[in-house]
């Protein structure tokens, strides 16, 4: 539960307090409740984990490194958002989410956001399939794009 010590009044405040704070691993979808990006508090987004090692960057503490995670609305957004090189595009698919909206996305790879888990409210909501994930942290590795590193949230 993420370091949280909460008490319920009943067994079903207790279960979604469970599972809101679930432990999650690399190749997980997470839906963010509230988070910060360049100064901007945003709301309600889903990221996949790349890795979920303690760490510190520039002297702040992390524990959980995630990229955006993003639904195409039509085709013509596809096309716009793939001609990102930081952009890897993921069918429907090569996820496994509940709620499943039915359509294919994307993932900026180039944009890690590093979190403090205890500083943020998420739910695991899925998975990408193993063998896709490993063609996203292949990708990573191998591009050459800057990445910009997110610590907003630490």
């Amino acid at each position: 539960m993420a370091g949280r010590s909460v008490i319920r009044q009943n067994k079903s405040d207790y279960y979604k307090e469970e599972v809101k704070y679930a432990m999650c691993k690399i190749g997980d979808i997470i839906l963010i409740e509230r988070y910060k990006d360049r100064g901007r508090t945003l709301r309600r987004h889903s990221f996949v984990v790349v890795d979920d090692k303690d760490g510190e960057i520039h002297g702040l503490p992390y524990d959980m490194v995630c990229n955006v995670f993003s639904s195409f609305k039509n085709e013509e957004q596809r096309k716009r958002k793939l001609n990102y090189p930081g952009n890897f595009p993921i069918a429907n698919e090569d996820t496994h989410t509940q709620p499943d909206n039915g359509k294919s996305g994307y993932i900026k790879t180039d944009q890690l956001y590093f979190f403090n888990k205890n500083k943020i409210e998420y739910t695991v909501i899925g998975n990408i399939q193993p063998d896709i994930l490993e063609l996203v942290l292949e990708f990573i590795d191998t591009s050459d794009f800057e990445e910009e590193a997110i610590i907003d949230n630490l």
